[in-house]
């Protein structure tokens, strides 16, 4: 059904200004630079001399999906790229970027937009059946079809922005024009760049450093970039409020990104102070206490309350960096099989030790469970849990896989019936008013609504799906 397939991707978008740069082999790095964003799938569609677009993705991780002999046919003055994973549906079904090669367009979305009617509406009328488009699909569609009016790609962005319901940054292309722009609460991030010989856009900007991009600024609210070989203009699409995901700070970006021109890795250090703030002392020997982050998100925050409490710490949890993201696996099976596989531990750091383990964020409570375990089967004298988030309680619509709220532990036990499955001597959550206050901007600056229920942008028929949690602990 439309409308039903969630994604959370990465987007990213070159500009050629001097006739020289080769867009297929800087955006392959830019990809390759936010793999964290999507590792079931790659897609690039570049613009060529004679005006026709080249495309091309395939299911796989960026190395896998493009060769040397690839990226020297995709070749292109501009072109635009995409990584995805999908939370349901077929992963065969509706790559990216979405293109309509009669006119010329290519386009890629990062988020979700969970209202469709919208666009169902209107694409119905342009006898363009919306049945088997996801929101992504319907969104380029809309705007292809003001471009085959007429319009040119500017134009059709602006005439279909008011049809986009949700969270969505994006790119497209059409006859030498690029654009770029997000949804008037800026839910995802979107970051415009230059560099000798051109211009880029990327998810986050470590997607511009790899390829030597100077960061110029964020893509606003509401806000176009048009970019073509002449220059870049802004246009304001609607009126926009910054209402960022919290979860790009807690999880999603990279440690050495920058988010509200701030770095994630010093957000994510604060974390962890606030965490030995509202949680300390744990032991009464602190000499024996052992800090042990989850790899890899939570690793500045474990270091931030180490430091704080002056704590010993060790990495002494070993990830298989081949498996990827469990939490955004499509299946509870399949997540469950890859933590056997994703996580051991060096028992010598844990023996007679009191443990306190360090996680970015609890959502369906596969991984806590399993490393408490293996810490205890080391010798561990014991294992405490913290977390630095507030539990997350209600289910995303804009793009992150929680999509439904009995999937998510904090929404159906409270935090001692957590503790109790989880098998460790304390669990403890970062509170919500101190999240907010380690990123150092107001409350009013994110999108919380994992946290809090309550949602910046409509979600439709969604809304009757949301039931009041057992608790709501650490956030009242």
């Amino acid at each position: 059904m439309a409308g039903e397939v969630r994604e959370k991707c990465a987007v990213a978008a070159i500009v050629s200004t001097d006739g020289e740069t080769i867009a297929s082999e800087m955006l392959y790095e830019s990809l390759f630079a936010m793999q964290h964003r999507g590792p079931e799938a790659s897609g690039m569609a570049t613009h060529q001399a004679d005006g026709s677009l080249k495309t091309h993705h395939r299911l796989g991780m960026v190395r896998d999906v493009y060769n040397q002999e690839t990226i020297r046919e995709l070749g292109g003055l501009s072109g635009i790229g995409h990584n995805r994973y999908s939370t349901s549906g077929s992963k065969l079904a509706h790559p990216q970027p979405f293109e309509d090669k009669a006119v010329g367009f290519a386009f890629s979305h990062n988020g979700n937009l969970p209202v469709t009617n919208y666009l169902e509406t209107f694409l119905s009328k342009h006898h363009i059946n919306p049945r088997h488009l996801n929101d992504s699909e319907m969104a380029g569609s809309a705007i292809a079809q003001y471009i085959r009016n007429g319009h040119d790609l500017p134009d059709a962005t602006e005439l279909a922005y008011p049809l986009f319901r949700g969270a969505f940054s994006c790119v497209a292309m059409h006859d030498g024009v690029t654009v770029a722009f997000r949804d008037p609460k800026g839910i995802r991030p979107l970051a415009l760049g230059s560099f000798e010989g051109g211009y880029a856009v990327a998810s986050e900007t470590a997607g511009l450093d790899i390829i030597d991009a100077n960061y110029e600024r964020e893509i606003k609210p509401g806000e176009m970039a048009i970019i073509t070989e002449e220059g870049v203009e802004y246009k304001e699409l609607a009126e926009g409020q910054s209402k960022l995901d919290m979860f790009e700070f807690v999880y999603f970006a990279r440690h050495d990104s920058n988010l509200y021109g701030q770095s994630v890795n010093e957000v994510r250090r604060r974390l962890g102070e606030q965490l030995a703030e509202q949680h300390a002392p744990l032991m009464d020997n602190n000499d024996n206490t052992i800090v042990i982050p989850v790899p890899d998100t939570s690793v500045p925050a474990s270091e931030g309350y180490a430091e704080k409490l002056g704590l010993l710490q060790r990495e002494a949890i070993i990830k298989n960096r081949y498996i990827g993201r469990t939490f955004i696996q499509p299946s509870n099976g399949m997540r469950r099989q890859n933590l056997r596989r994703k996580h051991n531990i060096i028992p010598e750091a844990m023996k007679g030790r009191d443990v306190v383990l360090v996680d970015d964020s609890i959502v369906r409570m596969n991984t806590l469970p399993r490393l408490v375990e293996l810490a205890k089967a080391a010798g561990a004298k014991s294992v405490s849990a913290l977390i630095a988030s507030p539990p997350v309680r209600f289910p995303d619509y804009y793009g992150i896989d929680t999509p439904k709220q009995s999937e998510l532990a904090a929404a159906n036990m409270t935090v001692e019936q957590m503790r109790e499955q989880i098998g460790c001597k304390y669990l403890g959550f970062l509170s919500l008013n101190r999240m907010v206050e380690a990123t150092k901007m107001p409350a009013e600056s994110f999108n919380l609504s994992c946290f809090t229920g309550e949602y910046p942008v409509g979600i439709g028929h969604h809304k009757a799906e949301i039931v009041s949690p057992v608790s709501m602990e650490y956030v009242d």
